[in-house]
């Protein structure tokens, strides 16, 4: 029963769930991209599309209430003042990696918008590291799934 809901609804599941937080996920969703329950390509498509919006919410949220949610966050505000002024100094970078260092998801986004990034190049940058950061999660997993 599983094997047949997967085609119709994984994509969907990986979508939602990258949306939040999806290394998990996205580790089996290429396990079951290997074992040929899932196609890669479309895998890469779905996790890269709900990271990239959940992102892109937290963007223009911060636009609207930045200073309460750093003030309200202790996590934000514990990492706020270092993370501000990598961006101011490495914009593009900080976007690029922001996927891969725990803790920062959140962050960046969110100093891109205090820090007036403008939203075309954030978002141009948001959708590239989602790519970069589904590919390369669906890609090592993916190994797995291939030797079950």
């Amino acid at each position: 029963m599983l094997t047949r809901l997967l085609p119709e609804y994984g994509y969907f599941a990986v979508l939602i769930a990258a949306f939040w937080e999806g290394e998990a996920v996205l580790i089996a969703a290429g396990t079951l991209c290997g074992a040929g329950y899932l196609d890669w390509r479309l895998t890469i498509l779905a996790a890269a599309v709900g990271g990239a919006a959940g992102d892109q919410i937290y963007f223009y949220a911060a636009h609207q209430r930045a200073a309460r949610l750093v003030q309200k966050s202790k996590r934000l505000r514990k990492w706020y003042p270092r993370v501000s002024k990598f961006v101011l100094r490495h914009g593009t970078v900080a976007v690029l990696l922001s996927r891969f260092a725990a803790g920062l998801r959140i962050t960046i986004p969110l100093v891109c918008a205090t820090a007036a990034m403008p939203p075309r190049k954030y978002s141009s940058l948001n959708f590239l590291s989602a790519l970069c950061w589904a590919s390369v999660w669906v890609a090592i997993s993916y190994q797995f799934g291939a030797r079950l």
